[in-house]
């Protein structure tokens, strides 16, 4: 029941109709009884700052980010803490007393997954596409996980070399970019060493293909996948129709959310609550 003395969460990203995080995380609050709502906010960029400092008004308690804002919202905050300050990439924000603390649990989010889902990346090599926020939140679950070394092929070369510089002074990681073009062609051997892929990129939510040269992978590839959407994204999909190992961010989702909503509440959620709630126990597998 909404009460006066219900409390406001939120996630701000921009577009932001496709987030299933409402519904898991008010269904984990239910739950547990808290006095909370969790709702879904689509924030302009012009609008951002303006979005993160009403917190401050309106004693919001807590906020999670989504496309594209985990890099753009650090100005706006007070201070990192944890994982966010390595990634410098923020996807939870938590009020306390006004004072704005930025997040990360993305890192950890994938991490889980990939323990999971039985993902082995120990002393592998892994592709990463994309460069952005949830790339460094990729990369720092990779290097926690050990893996020998990790590709990274983006749009941008510039940014592409930009994380591959973070992740050498970072982790001490062993780091290759290849243009997308010339990756996603076929055109490098590497995609043949590779024991995952991870589609870190926005590419898939609105229901985009990435043009992977299947055919050069290894038998025993996983492909992963940090986009979610309704069923599977066309990655995930492409590759269980191939017979290939996969699961898409839906699997993240739930562990990061996880993560998230103890920062807010103080208590760890049922992950069994989060998963009945998403009903995605078969499109995670």
């Amino acid at each position: 029941m909404i009460t006066a003395h219900t409390r406001l969460l939120g996630v701000i990203g921009h577009p932001v109709e496709h987030s299933l995080s409402p519904i898991f995380q008010n269904a984990a609050l239910s739950y547990l009884n808290l006095p909370f709502v969790y709702l879904a906010f689509d924030v302009l960029p012009p609008h951002l700052g303006g979005a993160v400092e009403a917190m401050r008004f309106f004693s919001i308690r807590g906020l999670n980010v989504t496309i594209p804002y985990k890099e753009r919202v650090i100005p706006f905050l007070d201070c990192l803490v944890g994982e966010a300050q390595v990634m410098e990439a923020v996807n939870t924000i938590v009020n306390e007393g006004g004072k704005l603390i930025g997040y990360n649990t993305d890192g950890v989010g994938l991490y889980r997954s990939l323990e999971r889902k039985g993902v082995g990346v120990e002393g592998e090599r892994v592709l990463l596409l994309g460069a952005g926020g949830a790339a460094k939140a990729a990369v720092w679950a990779l290097a926690k996980k050990g893996v020998a070394s990790v590709l990274i092929v983006n749009r941008t070369r510039e940014r592409g070399e930009n994380l591959a510089c973070w992740a050498r002074a970072k982790f001490s990681l062993k780091v290759e970019v290849i243009e997308w073009e010339k990756a996603t062609a076929g055109e490098s051997s590497l995609w043949s060493e590779v024991a995952a892929v991870i589609n870190a990129t926005s590419l898939g939510l609105k229901g985009e293909e990435i043009p992977l040269p299947w055919e050069k992978l290894s038998s025993s590839v996983w492909i992963v996948d940090v986009v979610y959407r309704p069923g599977l994204t066309p990655l995930v999909r492409e590759a269980k129709k191939r017979g290939i190992p996969s699961f898409d961010g839906k699997e993240m989702l739930i562990h990061q959310g996880a993560e998230s909503f103890f920062l807010f509440t103080g208590e760890r959620p049922p992950l069994q609550v989060l998963e009945e709630a998403l009903d995605v126990k078969d499109d995670i597998s």
